[in-house]
């Protein structure tokens, strides 16, 4: 049983009651006693409290049946007759001494404690806050794998789950007071999930000002920046002056303030954004930040922005041309790299050393110098074997350069472009590709370099550019590109890593897609070198089939594609369609813009060369055009950077009717013979050889005409080449024919024609055509080149 009117305990048990019967019989039993008199009693009510731990008696005399009991830690309340409802306390009543007089008068105090502590109230903002990121984490775990966009009813959960996380931070924002800098804060996180989750910039733009303007009032300098660089995203998308020009008012903000690390930071932003553009003047401006960013971090004793600045501005001089002028540019600033290279802070980032050699090897590509170029990619290799070691990488594939702490405001974000590690030190992030990825690109360019000894080199090229295809695939979603069943669940594996957003993974993919198809490209070309032409064809059958997909294709892959049909059209004997795609890319002033990009340029080149080799037959209809398309090439080819280009312009030359004068035709051969020898590309090199021996040792009968056949016989067999293997041994046979050695010559005749069974159906039926009186090589000669 229960008493009103003491004190709590505070949640432990009460002391136990003793039994009052025995108690109130010794007090009765006690003669000498005294009994308590009803003023004595009223007296006593009227002094206690109602409140103070006394015990009325003669609630004990009404109460004789009260036994011990053991109450409970909790104890309920009840009402007390007319009273309001109050705390429910225990009473504990010692048993009186025997030898003592005890007067009924005397109050019983209770034992009191202290009041339990108040809970603190709830802290709805926090909780909203923490719903929040656990429903987007919630989507993201959901959007890496990026196929979801294909099933409808996982679509819907996940923005189901992303519009539930941007309801929180809504309501966080509008229902709740917080601290400027956790409003600040909110609507930064808030914006970016609209930027990267919606289409709705507007809302995003209205939530950043506000946030700029809060931080701005409250000299929050971390927040207010991170949050123009948001904008200056956001503001991308829409409007590419507006974001331009934002930025350029932030930088000179930075300046003045001379916080120099948010000065790297917007301008690494502006060179991003407009080498995404990658227009003429785009990249024209791309490298004046950078060089304003060199100058600045030279200014500061920055290296490692120096480095990573001088880096990027040595690949956007390969990507702006590939003349002469540009080659150096790019030169100079990899030796400033070279330079830096030994300082420690800059040797320990190996995705700056990675970077460094892509771009070496990128440039010596460019200059067409195979032997530099393969030294330049065992450097690379050398690269990607330490990167399996490196600890710089992050989990979202970023990586970050060292800046110094002085001049800049007080940074504390763990997670903004300019971060605080948790060592202490300050840190520029950049993003980059995932581990995987770089080793795809590793394989690319490895494939590439390779190219033009890939027949005698057992295949090598193939092989590279055949592993990276297959890696490539194996982390594409299956449902949205042409792979075979079993690399299915290696990408859905892939996938699943690291979450991410399904915009991010659909990006990542697209990209992914967009490789893949340049080194089936590439794959498909060195097939073709070797007249493998249905390899090839199945190889542009799977670009095809990826394009199909997107609802908007690059113009350079657009180009390379178009260009390797009409290859595969002019190798299989198809010349009337090979001639329409050839018209459709030929040389005219429009490709000669600055606007067009260089490798569209040069497959204008190409086309026109190859359009001419099939308009030169003077039985064309065409024929007339020769000195039309002819005309513009002169300037372009005589000049041109790449030296397999020259060498085809001065092959073709040699063969047109134009060609009168055997000096020209001499001049011509030697000029086309030194620029293929210098690029190493034994496919041109075959091509001079026979056609000088066709040229100048027909019908002679020597020791220097046999070797003139034999060697380019030789080179014929090393390349591959089905039809220039019957072309010379055709040659080989006619000399030997002329020299009296018939017996060997019929041996040779008859290499070629086993030779001439596998080519293409249409050029044996060309060939059966043409051979009334020809021998195989005037078949060759007088046919498409």
């Amino acid at each position: 049983m229960t008493f009103q009117g003491g004190s709590s305990y505070g949640g432990q048990p009460p002391p136990q009651l003793y039994s009052l019967n025995a108690n109130y019989n010794n007090l009765q039993n006690a003669g000498t006693s005294s009994k308590p008199t009803a003023q004595s009693l009223e007296s006593h009510k009227e002094n206690a409290h109602p409140n103070n731990g006394y015990i009325d008696p003669r609630y004990l005399q009404s109460n004789r049946s009260l036994q011990y009991q053991q109450y409970p830690t909790s104890v309920p309340s009840f009402q007390n007759h007319a009273q309001e409802p109050q705390r429910l306390f225990a009473v504990a009543v010692p048993p009186p001494s025997p030898a003592t007089n005890i007067s009924y008068a005397t109050p019983i105090k209770t034992k009191t404690q202290q009041p339990a502590l108040q809970v603190p109230p709830l802290d709805y903002s926090l909780l909203l806050l923490s719903m929040a990121e656990e429903y987007i984490a919630a989507a993201h775990s959901r959007g890496s794998i990026a196929n979801i966009v294909t099933r409808e009813t996982e679509m819907q959960e996940y923005y189901r789950l992303v519009a539930t996380g941007l309801g929180c931070l809504e309501t966080i924002l509008r229902k709740c007071k917080l601290q400027p800098e956790k409003e600040a804060t909110v609507r930064l996180r808030y914006a970016t999930v609209l930027h990267e989750e919606t289409e709705n910039s507007m809302e995003a733009e209205e939530a950043l000002s506000k946030g700029i303007s809060i931080a701005d009032r409250h000299k929050l300098f971390d927040l207010k920046y991170n949050m123009q660089h948001l904008l200056a995203r956001i503001l991308f998308r829409s409007n590419t002056k507006a974001a331009f020009n934002f930025l350029d008012g932030n930088i000179k903000d930075v300046e003045a303030y001379q916080h120099v690390a948010w000065v790297y930071a917007f301008r690494f932003l502006k060179v991003s954004l407009h080498l995404e553009l990658s227009t003429f003047q785009d990249i024209t401006s791309a490298l004046m930040v950078l060089r304003n960013i060199a100058s600045t971090a030279v200014s500061y004793g920055d290296k490692a922005v120096l480095a990573i600045a001088t880096t990027m501005e040595a690949l956007t001089c390969l990507k702006e041309s590939n003349s002469a002028e540009s080659f150096e540019q790019a030169q100079r600033a990899l030796a400033s790299v070279r330079s830096l290279q030994l300082d420690p802070t800059i040797g320990r980032i190996s995705q700056l050393s990675l970077l460094t050699a892509f771009v070496e090897l990128c440039c010596h590509l460019q200059q067409f110098d195979p032997f530099q170029a393969i030294q330049k990619m065992q450097v690379v290799q050398t690269a990607l074997t330490a990167i399996a070691e490196g600890k710089g990488w992050l989990e979202d594939s970023s990586f970050a350069i060292p800046l110094p702490k002085t001049r800049m405001p007080l940074c504390q974000s763990r997670a903004g472009v300019i971060r605080t590690e948790d060592d202490g030190s300050l840190v520029l992030v950049f993003s980059w590709f995932p581990k995987d990825d770089i080793y795809n690109v590793g394989y690319f360019l490895s494939g590439v370099t390779l190219a033009h000894r890939n027949t005698s080199d057992g295949h090598k090229s193939e092989q590279m550019l055949q592993e990276g295809i297959r890696r490539q695939d194996r982390m594409i979603v299956p449902s949205t590109v042409y792979v075979h069943a079993k690399v299915i669940p290696d990408a859905q594996k892939e996938a699943s890593k690291l979450p991410k957003s399904v915009m991010l993974a659909n990006s990542q993919q697209l990209w992914r897609q967009q490789m893949s198809c340049y080194m089936r490209l590439h794959l498909a070309f060195i097939l073709c070198a070797r007249s493998s032409w249905p390899a090839a064809q199945q190889q542009l059958s799977d670009v095809e089939g990826i394009i199909a997909a997107w609802s908007d294709c690059p113009t350079s892959l657009n180009h390379l594609s178009e260009y390797l049909s009409a290859t595969l059209s002019q190798g299989t004997g198809d010349l009337p369609s090979a001639l329409q795609i050839y018209r459709k890319h030929t040389v005219s002033t429009s490709t000669k813009s600055p606007k067009v990009a260089q490798l569209s340029q040069d497959i204008s080149l190409i086309c026109t060369l190859n359009a001419l080799l099939i308009l030169r037959d003077p039985s064309h209809t065409d024929h007339h055009m020769l000195p039309t398309l002819l005309g513009p090439l002169h300037t372009d080819c005589f000049h041109h950077p790449d030296r397999q280009i020259q060498s085809a312009y001065h092959l073709l030359v040699s063969t047109l009717p134009t060609s009168t004068t055997i000096t020209a035709t001499k001049q011509s051969l030697q000029s086309a013979l030194q620029a293929a020898k210098a690029t190493a590309n034994n496919q041109l090199m075959c091509m001079v050889l026979n056609i000088m021996s066709w040229k100048f040792f027909r019908g002679v009968v020597g020791e220097q005409a046999e070797k003139s056949a034999r060697a380019s016989q030789s080179l014929a067999r090393k390349v591959g080449l089905g039809l220039w293997m019957c072309v010379s041994a055709g040659t080989v046979g006619e000399t030997l024919e002329n020299a009296g050695r018939s017996e060997e010559a019929e041996e040779a005749r008859k290499e070629g024609w086993e030779r001439a069974a596998e080519l293409p159906l249409r050029i044996q039926e060309a060939m059966e055509y043409l051979t009334s009186g020809d021998t195989v090589a005037d078949v060759k000669m007088n046919g498409a080149g």
